[in-house]
């Protein structure tokens, strides 16, 4: 056999190798989360938790004024079951100046009864950043430094975005991990929450992104924490994990040792977060439990998010102040570069392999496209979160038919928020953070 036919046939090895290794991690974390939701006291007999610790949640907003009411009524009825919970939600002056005649988020949270009577038990506030945000970082970074650093300050912080939707169990989750003590834990997301709003189009984009959640996002989370077990302590230890800046549950003493929020010039926030709580020690611990977010509605939203997103794993070198927190951030790079570069080099080595060889690997490209997909369809039903958001059939058969073109548009995203990223870099700009969600 020729020296090319051997390399050739490492590269559809290769392939099918990355596929099996995909499928596989969707589901680890499917058993690594139905694992967690095992040795839960509240599962199945739901109640009031108790864990005598103060927790406020920290909803931020801009240019929210269509939806803050169901956000805030959805909140304050779930703190009426849970009392260690209290409620946040964070304005900025960014709304005035883009939008100086409104409506602005304040005014309709203000203007809530579910808002009023909680603010009148002193349950609820609204903080109001005082300038101009450029990202979402400085003005969320801004409330958390406000709560943290008052006497007393809560013991917990948690971060949900103004579309998260909880369960009851979920929510009793964030009182539970407090109760134990937790340093740092991460409530993943389905984005389920507007299937019923979609083109079928964007459907395969949420089913695409829920997929992600379960391949990257919590197995980073189950293997980082030692939940992996097959996995060498040493090497748990340095497992890249990143913070998502919704569905984290931070403890004020962490956020404290931390040095608050990072704000890094081009890159995200919750990104340096992550890499930030790997380089001291500390692990990120997985939620038994989801919360479910909406899905970007058109071609232009999803743009925004991916070409928004990949700057997270992409700069991750800016998030680097220690040798360990080096070889985390090299992690956090592999996988921008992969998600930037990771279709084209495919299509490339389908297109120059031999016909045996291209058979393998395009079974091998098949494998990593539709096997965490259906593994994740398969576990599901297992899982907690908002029941009235669970897929239905028609929803699952429209996101299947159109995957192919989902993994393209995500593709796109990235490789246009990489053309950002390197301009942003030669002209030496610090950039603005573009709201994904239009309502015009």
């Amino acid at each position: 056999m020729k020296r090319s036919d051997h390399a050739s046939w490492i590269v559809a090895a290769l392939m099918v190798a990355n596929g099996l290794w995909s499928t596989w991690c969707v589901h680890a974390s499917l058993t690594g989360l139905s694992a967690l939701a095992a040795t839960r006291t509240t599962h199945t007999n739901l109640g009031r938790v108790a864990a005598a610790r103060d927790i406020v949640v920290v909803v931020p907003m801009l240019h929210e004024a269509d939806r803050a009411s169901d956000c805030v009524d959805h909140w304050c009825k779930l703190l009426g079951d849970q009392p260690d919970l209290r409620l946040c939600m964070v304005t900025t002056e960014r709304e005035r100046h883009e939008r100086p005649t409104g409506p602005h988020s304040w005014d309709t949270v203000t203007a809530t009864a579910s808002f009023r009577r909680a603010a009148a038990d002193q349950r609820a506030q609204i903080l109001h950043y005082p300038r101009v945000n450029r990202t979402y970082g400085e003005q969320l970074g801004w409330a958390l430094d406000q709560l943290t650093t008052r006497d007393p300050a809560p013991e917990y912080l948690y971060v949900a975005n103004i579309d998260s939707r909880l369960s009851p169990h979920g929510c009793a989750e964030i009182i539970e991990l407090a109760g134990t003590s937790v340093e740092v834990a991460q409530q993943s997301s389905v984005f389920f929450g507007n299937l019923s709003e979609l083109s079928p189009a964007a459907t395969a984009e949420a089913f695409y992104q829920s997929r992600w959640t379960f391949e990257h996002e919590v197995f980073r989370y189950l293997a980082g924490s030692g939940h992996v077990r097959w996995l060498p302590d040493w090497l748990r230890s340095i497992w890249y994990q990143h913070a998502v800046g919704h569905g984290l549950l931070i403890a004020t003493t962490a956020y404290q040792q931390l040095g608050g929020l990072p704000h890094p010039r081009y890159g995200l926030e919750d990104a340096a977060l992550g890499v930030a709580v790997r380089a001291c020690g500390l692990r990120i611990h997985p939620f038994a439990t989801l919360e479910c977010a909406d899905a970007p509605r058109s071609v232009r939203e999803l743009q925004r998010q991916r070409c928004t997103w990949i700057r997270g794993p992409l700069c991750s070198i800016e998030y680097a102040r220690t040798r360990r927190g080096r070889i985390i951030a090299a992690q956090g790079t592999y996988g921008g570069i992969k998600w930037a570069f990771g279709i084209p080099a495919q299509a490339l080595a389908l297109a120059v392999l031999g016909p045996r060889q291209r058979a393998v690997a395009a079974a091998g490209w098949a494998i990593a496209l539709y096997g965490p997909l259906i593994r994740m369809l398969t576990g599901l039903p297992a899982l907690e979160f908002p029941s009235d958001y669970r897929p239905r059939r028609r929803q699952i058969a429209t996101a299947a038919a159109l995957y192919p073109l989902a993994a393209l548009s995500c593709w796109a995203g990235g490789i246009r928020g990489l053309v950002s990223l390197v301009r942003d870099l030669l002209t030496g700009r610090a950039p603005i953070q573009h709201r994904t969600r239009e309502t015009e």
